[in-house]
This record gives structure tokens, sequence and C-alpha cells, in this order.
């Protein structure tokens, strides 16, 4: 039987955050954003530490399938968000979310004490148990802040994404450069290992929010499974051949998997996901396009690597040849505009329908990824047009989370934030694909690590670029939702007498 946060008060520590700061954000409560915000955005600390450092982890270890560096994770995220997100539901969210810190922690050390690139691969896949963080981050938002600051906070949550673009290109890049990939990685692991403490320390006890009933492991392993095997293929089919027989064999098998996993779940008595929800417009709409959205400007992040981080070799590289330090500094205004646009959507949204600023970013968005087909010689053309994709972004990333929380319920949150998650992840995994599609059609392989022309950086960022359309495509398919001020949260009494 489902409980909802009605049947049973909020915890004592949540209540009082509500009722000390009920109309301003205080200092307890802003620590707990921090804390909240920290792990949810390690994930793209991840991204941008680990995408700096794969160029020089491929000519260390002389591999053509560094491509697997980012794939496999993506895999085991995808396999594991619908079990965690369930878990957030069933077992308490916080509880859940030291569980996979930890997890994530032992993986980042496999990585950066592995001998060889497959031991490496090995804790990339471990270190995924802790991609789900973010859809228990967010779905904790509305339990743990008060209704005016819900969409504030969530808002921050998402486009504190620039501070990451900001900062962490300059860390990770002076680590790079007098450290070597070595020092990155140790990096990473110490960020996660402050986002458990943080999070130990300052997050409330969120009650779970559902009673603890048997599992729905059938359901699980099936979506798993297809979310899996879907990825994989992806991975493999820019090698096989788009139309090889392996590919679309593997195409066909994770089609029968979602099929059987949607029969399963109308049938369970507590399934692991309530599939009808997918079928209502706003949910699916909003789930498809900021998935899409958000997983190919991620996938765009990691260009930087064979733009500005690849060194020139006549006729067979374009790369830039910069350090890791230089290739921050020209990346910090575009990280800085992430932040400034974020924040204003964040409040920009508590007064106008959340799907105008959505839209404009995604138009913005795919112009600059345009632009930077074009322009990416040099440092000028970089910051001018690094800077439109990001303007577009910043309004991208704090709309997602904004977005979702008008179209769920308090309940369906952790669900669907799990299902945001991973198919965000499931985009991220197909547009990177897509991208190396681009790129292998025109590189060169020297000593075991392939190098790319110009036309394939221009046709990368062109093939990101159609992909951004699609979501903007999708944006206008979106029915109404609810402002962040007009949404239910489990923070009030108001609010739970009002379900």
């Amino acid at each position: 039987m489902t409980r909802t946060p009605a049947a049973s008060p909020p915890p004592a520590s949540t209540a009082g955050l509500t009722s000390e700061h009920g109309t301003r954000l205080g200092s307890r409560l802003t620590m707990v954003l921090l804390a909240m915000l920290w792990p949810a955005q390690m994930l793209t600390v991840a991204g941008v530490f680990t995408s700096t450092s794969q160029g020089a982890i491929a000519q260390h270890f002389q591999t053509t399938q560094i491509a697997w560096f980012m794939t496999i994770y993506a895999l085991v995220v995808a396999l594991a968000t619908p079990f965690v997100a369930k878990a957030g539901d069933l077992f308490g969210r916080k509880r859940v979310m030291l569980a996979i810190l930890v997890a994530g922690l032992i993986g980042d050390l496999v990585v950066v004490l592995a001998p060889s690139f497959e031991i490496m691969l090995v804790g990339r896949a471990i270190a995924g148990l802790y991609g789900p963080m973010a859809a228990l981050v967010y779905a904790s938002a509305r339990d743990v802040f008060p209704p005016r600051y819900v969409g504030l906070a969530t808002g921050l949550i998402g486009s504190s994404a620039g501070i990451v673009l900001v900062v962490c290109p300059l860390v990770a890049g002076w680590l790079l450069d007098h450290t070597g990939f070595h020092g990155v990685l140790w990096a990473l692991g110490g960020g996660i290992a402050l986002g458990l403490l943080l999070v130990l320390v300052f997050v409330p006890d969120i009650p779970p929010t559902e009673e603890r009933v048997h599992f729905d492991w059938a359901g699980g392993l099936l979506l798993g499974s297809s979310a899996t095997v879907l990825v994989y293929a992806l991975g493999q089919g820019g090698t096989w051949g788009w139309t090889d027989g392996r590919f679309l064999g593997l195409i066909a098998a994770a089609i029968v998997l979602a099929v059987l996993f949607v029969v399963v779940e109308r049938r369970v008595a507590e399934p692991l996901l309530d599939v009808r929800m997918l079928a209502r417009p706003g949910v699916s709409t909003v789930l498809a396009g900021s998935a899409i959205a958000q997983g190919t400007f991620f996938s765009a992040g990691t260009m930087v690597v064979f733009v500005a981080l690849y060194p020139y070799i006549p006729g067979a590289s374009s790369g830039l040849g910069w350090s890791g330090t230089h290739t921050a500094v020209v990346g910090t205004p575009a990280g800085l505009l992430v932040i400034l646009v974020g924040v204003g959507a964040g409040l920009l949204t508590r007064k106008v329908d959340p799907r105008l600023p959505w839209r404009a970013g995604l138009v913005i968005t795919t112009a600059g990824l345009i632009a930077q087909g074009f322009f990416h010689h040099n440092e000028l053309q970089i910051i001018l047009a690094g800077c439109l994709t990001n303007i577009g972004a910043g309004l991208v990333l704090s709309c997602a989370g904004i977005l979702l929380l008008g179209v769920v319920s308090h309940r369906e949150q952790g669900v669907a934030s799990g299902m945001a998650v991973m198919l965000t992840n499931l985009m991220n995994a197909l547009t990177t694909q897509l991208m190396f599609t681009a790129l292998n059609s025109d590189r060169n392989i020297l000593n075991g690590t392939a190098f790319y022309t110009d036309d394939a950086l221009s046709n990368a960022y062109f093939t990101l670029a159609a992909c951004m359309g699609i979501a903007l495509l999708l944006s206008f398919l979106i029915p109404r939702v609810l402002r962040p001020d007009q949404i239910e949260t489990g923070t009030t009494e108001q609010a739970t007498s009002n379900r």
C-alpha cells in the first residue's frame, strides 16, 4: 500500500527548517542546499574531469576504445537507476544517497589505481552506481524546502553546473598539466568523499514515501536490461555498422525487453514504474525532451578534448594542442554565463510559464552548436560560440527539473526523477555515439590513438546540433505545466492538508 506524505508528518529536522525559515532562506537551509547541490553536481564534475583526462588516458594505454571509458559508465547508470529510484522511495532517500556515494568512491579509487585500461573500465562500472544521485536529489527537494523555494532550489541545483563549468575545467586543466591524468582522477575521488560527508551531516532524514513491500525485481531487471542492451548496441553501432545484423538484433532485443517490462508492470501489484504515468502527454514529452537536450549538452562538453587538448599533427590531427589550463581559461566565460542565466531562469519561472525559457534555451543552444561547428579554430571563436551555446544551456539545465516538478505529483517525483536520470544517460550514450560516428568519418590512427581532422570536428558539432533540434521540436508538444509556486510539496501543513 502506498503511503503519501499526508499519512505521516515530515521528520523533525525538515519541519524545523520549514517553521524556522518559512519566509526566508536561512543559514541552515543554505547548508542543506549545498549538501544536496554538491553531490548532484559531482556527476557533472566527474564528466568534466574524466573527459579532460580521457585523451591522456587513451595515449597512455594506447587504445582506440576510449569511448568505452564513458559508455560503460552510462551502461551501469541505466541499469542501476530504476533500482536506486525505487529504493529511495522504499527505504528513505538519504540512506540510499549514502550507499551510492560509497559505491562511487570505491569505483573512483579502482579507476585511479588501475594498472590497465581493462581494470580502469571495471572501476568506471562500479562508479556508475553513483549515477542516479541527481534523481534522488531532485526528488528530495520538494520534501526539504518550503514551497516558495522549491523552484529556486531546484533551479540552482541544475544551473550550478555553471560553477562546475567554470571552476572544474581550471582545476582539471591545472592538474592535468602538472600531475597527469592520475592527479585529475585523485581529485575526483576527493570530491566524492566530501559529498559523502556533506550528505551525512547536513541532509535531513526523509521518510520513505511508500511502505516496504515486495520489490519488483522482475520489472527492474527487464527495464534495466532493456536500457543496457540499447546503450551497448548504440556503443557498437559505429564499429559494426548501423545495418549490421548484430546491431539490429540487439535493437530488437531491447524492444522485446521493453515490451515485456510494460506487460509485467501492468500486472504486478506494486510496480517499479507506473507505466500509465508515461501515457500522460506532459510526463512523456518533458522526460523525452529534457533527456535529449541534457544528454546532447553533456556530449558536447567532451568535444573540447578533441578540439583543444588533442595535438596539431599536419595531415592527421586538427587539434589546437593547448594545455589543460589554457583550455580551461578560454572556457571560463561560457561557464560563468551558465550560472548567471540559470539563476535568472530559476527566478523567472516563478512568474512565467516554464516552457517559454525552456524553448528559448533550446533555440539558443542549437544555434550555438552550429556556430561551434563553423568556428572552433582560435580563442576568440571558441569563446564567442561557446558563450552562445551556454546561454541556452543555462536555461535548459535550470528549467529541466522545474518542468518535471510541474507535471508529476509529489508521490510520483521519485520514480519520475529516476526515469529522467536514466533517460538522460541513455540519450547521452546515444548522442556521444553519434558524435563519435561523425568524428570517425575522418580519423587517423597513430600509435594506437585516433586523431581527427577539421571536417570531422565540424561534423560532430553539426550532429549534436541536430540532436538538440529534436528536443526543440518536442518542446512544442509539452502541454501546460505548473509554475513552481503552484506545485504541491511535502514540506508544509498547508500542502499536506490540501492533498
